[in-house]
């Protein structure tokens, strides 16, 4: 089976996960009118957690097809607001991570403006506030505005990784997820977003000092970028989408129905 095969495959596969999990999602709305009792509302926000958890892993399966191939993606770049749009996403992951008894703190200028893909940028910034947050405790999510770049940093305060091993961020691989359970396909995804803007994603650390990653995007339009097409729209089965990326930390309770 040579790759066209194999992504075609893969196309297949996604969507036939995604008519069961809209089948999954349309029983529990029904379930909802009878969820009345704690312990029934209890395994409807466990059912809820498991589809969004299923939801992200779609997700990233489509976005990798979409970003790995052999060709590359073309991009639906307009102009973003970038500071604008990294508050209010940084205020909605700061709200659901709160449930976690995780801190998010966001920092971003009144303005900062940039011929981007807002979609791919949210994914991005998903991903890396998610993995930073497996480290517990407090993260911050800064934007600023440096030499023509847009440049995000998001740094935990947890224990950090060897320094030697900081490569592994950005693999798939069994090496890539040790006990820490950092990095893997989210990293490796987020920096892919970053290189296609023209722009680097670099991570480093000190053990014991937290993980600190920084991606960059050029402020200015790429020559030739700009898509004809409409953007791919991403179907989270009518749950927001950072509650699907942050599904994994999340406790049980936040997928109440009241809650969503």
């Amino acid at each position: 089976m040579d790759k066209g095969e194999l992504n075609q495959g893969t196309a297949r596969t996604a969507a036939e996960l995604r008519v069961q999990l809209a089948q999954m999602t349309a029983a529990s709305q029904l379930l909802e009118r009878t969820a009345t009792d704690k312990r029934s509302r209890g395994c409807l926000a466990a059912l809820n957690q498991s589809i969004c958890r299923m939801l992200r892993i779609v997700g990233r399966l489509e976005l990798s097809r979409r970003l790995g191939g052999e060709e590359p993606p073309r991009l639906e770049r307009a102009p973003v607001d970038l500071a604008r749009f990294t508050r209010e996403l940084g205020g909605r992951l700061a709200g659901l991570l709160a449930c976690a008894g995780i801190s998010l703190e966001v920092e971003a200028p009144e303005r900062l403006s940039a011929w981007a893909d807002e979609g791919l940028v949210g994914q991005m910034l998903m991903e890396l506030v998610s993995n930073a947050a497996k480290a517990g405790g407090h993260v911050t999510l800064a934007l600023a505005g440096r030499d023509g770049q847009a440049v995000f940093t998001v740094e935990d305060d947890g224990p950090g990784i060897p320094p030697e091993r900081v490569q592994y961020l950005f693999s798939s691989g069994e090496e890539a997820a040790p006990d820490w359970r950092r990095g893997g396909v989210g990293v490796a995804v987020a920096r892919r977003v970053a290189t296609l803007h023209g722009g680097t994603l670099v991570a480093g650390c000190a053990p014991g000092r937290g993980l600190r990653v920084v991606a960059s995007i050029p402020l200015g339009a790429a020559e030739g970028t700009l898509l004809e097409t409409p953007a791919l729209a991403w179907d989270q089965g009518g749950f927001d989408e950072a509650l699907v990326a942050l599904s994994g930390l999340l406790p049980a309770r936040v997928f109440e129905p009241e809650d969503l």
